[in-house]
């Protein structure tokens, strides 16, 4: 295929750290440009990356040869972004959260849809073969027919300078981890999935959520209990409990490349720890960008998961408020 030429919106640290390494790495990807607010910024990147250095966000959006933007910024600022990166008929790998509530996905998915724009969201774990292994797992009847899902994302208290400490540029642990764990529960549990209850905590000092749980059902009455924060010590896990067994994966959002994880599968009597291959779900994941971009042609599916996600975060940050 005829990779995809994408341009960077703005140089966040995730961006040098994962994505922009992978899309160098990655066949199916053409890096044109970096867009910074700074010049120095800009030009430290495209010096580090091998690409052109471009100041102002609007100025990558004016570039006819970019086909796709990579957008790191805050979610607080995604709406402005987002629609003028549809406006300019370019496809938007966006950084989770998309939006900061249902109402601006709403009406974001409906200018890309009438502008035959893909958005995705940058959900990396699905795409780790880890992951694909569980499925496989599961789809086999290893545990047997799920009952319940527990999932938790948290880790000690960041700096008291960071953007998720900021109302205004979407701040709080539920936009930023326990959009996890919410993915993680439709994955396995459907996307009938309700609300059942909800708990936030919020700081008064700076009015985000520092931390939150969840409980929702299907339509089949599987359940997913989900616990999210900025104040735990690190975990990253996701365990599914069924008729026959357990499956717990222990580092299942951050795997970074290199590390092999550890999946461990319980039944009555007998506990298993599996070691699985070592993978780059950024690779994986500017793959499934550029391939789905060249290879489909009807959408639906991504634009409907996008509002699926966005109205289970508002459900619980209307509950927990």
């Amino acid at each position: 295929m005829i990779p995809l030429r994408l341009g960077v919106m703005g140089c966040a640290e995730f961006a040098s750290r994962a994505m922009i390494p992978a899309f160098i790495d990655c066949n199916e990807i053409s890096l044109v440009a970096v867009a910074s607010r700074t010049e120095a910024k800009a030009k430290k990147f495209s010096t580090q990356f091998g690409c052109e250095s471009l100041v102002g966000y609007e100025s990558l959006l004016d570039r006819e040869d970019i086909e796709a933007i990579y957008m790191p910024l805050p979610t607080g600022i995604h709406d402005e972004w987002v629609k003028k990166t549809i406006a300019a008929g370019k496809h938007i790998l966006v950084e989770k959260t998309f939006a900061e509530n249902h109402e601006s996905a709403t009406t974001l998915v409906d200018s890309a849809r009438k502008k035959n724009c893909l958005i995705i969201e940058t959900f990396l774990f699905p795409h780790h073969s880890q992951h694909a292994w569980v499925l496989d797992k599961v789809a086999k009847g290893e545990v047997g027919d799920i009952h319940l899902v527990r999932s938790t994302f948290g880790f000690p208290p960041l700096s008291e300078t960071d953007f998720r400490y900021n109302p205004s540029l979407g701040g709080g642990a539920l936009l930023d981890v326990g959009a996890y764990v919410v993915k993680t529960a439709r994955i396995f549990l459907g996307n009938s999935l309700e609300l059942l209850g909800a708990t936030l905590k919020y700081d008064e000092k700076t009015g985000v959520d520092i931390y939150g749980d969840a409980m929702l059902k299907n339509a089949s009455g599987q359940v997913a209990q989900v616990s999210f924060g900025f104040d735990y010590f690190y975990q990253c896990h996701y365990e599914l409990l069924g008729t026959k067994g357990k499956l717990v994966v222990e580092r299942a959002f951050t795997p970074p490349p290199g590390f092999q994880p550890s999946v461990r599968i319980e039944h009555q009597g007998d506990r298993q720890n599996i070691s699985l291959p070592a993978d780059n779900h950024y690779i994986n994941m500017s793959r499934f960008f550029a391939t789905t971009i060249r290879s489909e042609s009807n959408w639906a599916e991504h634009y409907d998961s996008l509002l699926k996600q966005s109205k289970l975060i508002d459900a619980i940050r209307k509950e927990g408020s």
